[in-house]
């Protein structure tokens, strides 16, 4: 048993509140053509399990402190003959995981013709992220010829702590800025929802800021934040998905990756090359606090499936890797089929170019607007990098409206007509967890600056006094003393 990171923690809290669906599914194809030795294959799945213990891991809420815990079974590696692959992609990236048994990574093997074969991996985002696709890739290649695969140890553990320089930072960059307007059209996302997903090949576009001083990621990131502003958003905010390996765990699959909000405000007259400059000090100085979650950090952010309405992924992926005598593709962008915010760009960066997939909300967005949109971003590529934003060869902004509230509590009216000494009960407990000496019971556990660890310590506390295990969605309908308190008592037998 070890103690999650921070970032697990958001995570994991954001799922049990919001109910994720595939949104934390992250799927991986090999397919392989040629003579497949398929007992060697399944036992490098097993290879490579031995070697990542946080694959076979579950998690679990011991006190307010979450923990990974061995899984109640190993992950499966299993082989199947698949008339049709795309059935068996299908049910297994949407085949549930439980967080709190695990395990949390699954491999089926598929044989789908007589000399080809389909590897699917399927890992919660708890215990794998992008990187991992590499270090999976090569650990597999390494345990198919025969090559031996040290076992690495648990590589969480650490205590949680915020340095105050981190919630300083945070507390004075932090924008609540959910709603953003794409192509003319203003969306908000609130959950994760169905996805659907948009392919563009952008090898040619990246290839001229030459010269401009900036890496390509930077370059990439200040031409979606001009998109953002021609579009009609004064101060574009984008989420950023950073990595958070160190040395010590550069070897290790699991998450070390985090997704941090980068904003801008660049008028009319920024030049494109100027805007990448000032996104790169911005991610300068991000990059210093990206092991701390800015909602823990920051505090008084509702736990939400997305801390903004755009969010980016750009990896630069690493090299292929031969298996002896078979013709591999890996599919480096497989989509679980659902979004957590309005449109997330994913870009892998390789050798034989760059590669975008845009995943959007149907229900948010249109595909003809998104479509559109990426036809502005390849455009905004293609511009040179001198040119003002008012110039670029884009449509004329729209207007923003004003932003919607995230959510509105529900009023503590309930206090009336629950027991005065529970109120009190719940109201002591959430005193001693936020480290303050008086609160009304109607006050909003947000703007007390209340995050994800205190729910689960408030929640760890009410379930040892008062026997009661009070459901994380509570802290969304009515985040007040009264409406937990009204919880309480209706859960009571």
């Amino acid at each position: 048993m070890v103690l999650a990171s921070q970032a697990q923690h958001g995570m994991w809290i954001t799922e049990m509140m919001h109910g994720g669906g595939t949104a934390y599914h992250m799927p991986f194809a090999m397919w392989f053509d040629g003579p497949l030795d398929r007992g060697a294959m399944l036992k490098a799945c097993e290879s490579v399990l031995a070697r990542h213990p946080v694959l076979g891991c579950a998690f679990e809420d011991r006190d307010g402190e979450l923990h990974l815990v061995p899984a109640a079974d190993r992950p499966p590696v299993g082989f199947v003959r698949a008339a049709d692959a795309d059935d068996l992609l299908r049910e297994e990236i949407a085949r549930p995981f439980d967080l709190g048994r695990g395990p949390l990574a699954r491999f089926t093997l598929a044989e789908v013709g007589p000399s080809r074969h389909l590897l699917l991996f399927v890992g919660h985002h708890l215990v794998f992220d992008g990187m991992s696709k590499d270090l999976l890739v090569r650990d597999l290649a390494a345990a198919y010829s025969g090559g031996p695969l040290p076992p690495l140890p648990m590589p969480y553990g650490a205590a949680a702590t915020i340095p105050p320089e981190a919630a300083a930072y945070w507390h004075t960059h932090w924008r609540d800025r959910p709603t953003v307007v794409i192509d003319g059209v203003a969306g908000t996302a609130r959950t994760a929802g169905r996805g659907e997903t948009i392919l563009l090949d952008l090898t040619a576009e990246m290839s001229g800021w030459e010269g401009v001083g900036v890496t390509r990621f930077e370059l990439f990131l200040a031409a979606v934040h001009a998109l953002l502003f021609r579009y009609g958003n004064a101060e574009p905010a984008v989420a950023v998905a950073m990595s958070t390996r160190r040395p010590e765990t550069g070897e290790h699959i699991g998450l070390f990756a985090t997704e941090l909000p980068l904003y801008s405000a660049p008028t009319p007259d920024t030049t494109l090359a100027e805007l990448a400059h000032d996104l790169r000090a911005r991610l300068r100085e991000l990059n210093r606090f990206r092991d701390i979650p800015a909602a823990r950090a920051a505090g008084g952010i509702r736990p939400r499936p997305a801390l903004a309405p755009v969010s980016i992924s750009f990896r630069r992926r690493a090299a292929d890797v031969a298996f002896a005598g078979l013709d591999v593709v890996a599919e480096w962008k497989m989509s679980n089929h659902m979004v957590r915010n309005v449109l997330h760009l994913q870009a892998v960066d390789g050798d034989d170019g760059l590669r975008l997939t845009l995943h959007h909300s149907p229900d948010l967005i249109g595909r003809e607007h998104v479509e559109r949109a990426g036809e502005h971003l390849r455009a905004v590529l293609a511009a040179d990098p001198g040119l003002r934003l008012a110039d670029l060869p884009l449509p004329a902004a729209a207007p923003v409206p004003a932003p919607a509230p995230v959510g509105t509590p529900v009023p503590g009216a309930s206090a009336g007509a629950v027991d005065g000494e529970l109120v009190e009960q719940v109201r002591q407990i959430w005193m001693e967890v936020l480290r303050i000496e008086e609160l009304a019971p109607d006050e909003d556990l947000y703007d007390l600056g209340g995050h994800s660890l205190t729910i689960t310590q408030i929640s760890a506390r009410i379930r040892k006094r008062l026997g009661v295990e009070v459901p994380f969605d509570v802290f969304l309908d009515d985040p007040t003393v009264a409406g937990v308190a009204a919880a309480v008592s209706e859960l009571r037998p």
